[in-house]
């Protein structure tokens, strides 16, 4: 079967149609950033690096305003030397000795060891501070946050400062429930019927 210059044509015009879009299809990522690749924070605490030192998911629960905070998250010595990691931040600087391939996990510190005296922004927004490994500085920027969270809440220097919007919730087949306050309300008593001469 012979082919003539107008099939020819037009396969050829289908084949660079074809060749376009697996050509666009395929290049996509060529370029749009792959979300996949992109490094980010997976809580609400930051990810970040002083050279060896690898400063994971760190926030700060407080309750602001120039109170108390105390820093959560996790550090690692990734390198093969022992590394005075400091945290400058909230009026103080906070310093820890970590082994090579060791790390520090602030949840489980001493809470003298992880509480700055002065966070003097509102939750919800950050505190400057300043990482270093001893020989490299890092400014960062530490989420604040409080105990509107019940999961920080236990964190929060002054626990018993729970913020005033959160509200207590009581399930519904004890909402009509008489609850013993703790309180005693005493009994009213009726008084005596008055008596006529």
């Amino acid at each position: 079967m012979r082919f003539t210059p107008k099939n020819r044509a037009q396969r050829a015009a289908a084949a660079g149609v074809i060749a376009l879009a697996v050509l666009g299809v395929s290049s996509c990522s060529a370029v749009n950033e792959q979300a996949t690749v992109r490094e980010y924070s997976p809580s609400d605490g930051i990810v970040e690096n002083v050279g060896d030192v690898e400063l994971r998911n760190i926030l700060m629960v407080s309750n602001g305003d120039g109170e108390e905070g105390r820093l959560l998250g996790t550090v690692v010595n990734a390198s093969s030397e022992d590394v005075e990691f400091s945290l400058a931040t909230g009026g103080t600087t906070l310093t820890w000795n970590i082994e090579a391939g060791d790390k520090v996990v602030f949840e489980d510190a001493a809470a003298a060891e992880v509480t700055v005296p002065n966070v003097d922004v509102k939750p919800g927004t950050g505190l400057r501070g300043d990482a270093s490994n001893g020989t490299e500085t890092v400014e960062v920027n530490i989420p604040v946050v409080d105990g509107t969270l019940a999961d920080y809440r236990e964190y929060l220097p002054t626990p018993s400062a729970v913020p005033s919007d959160v509200a207590t919730m009581v399930p519904s087949d004890e909402a009509g429930a008489e609850q013993d306050t703790g309180v005693d309300t005493g009994v009213a008593e009726t008084p005596a019927p008055v008596q006529s001469n």
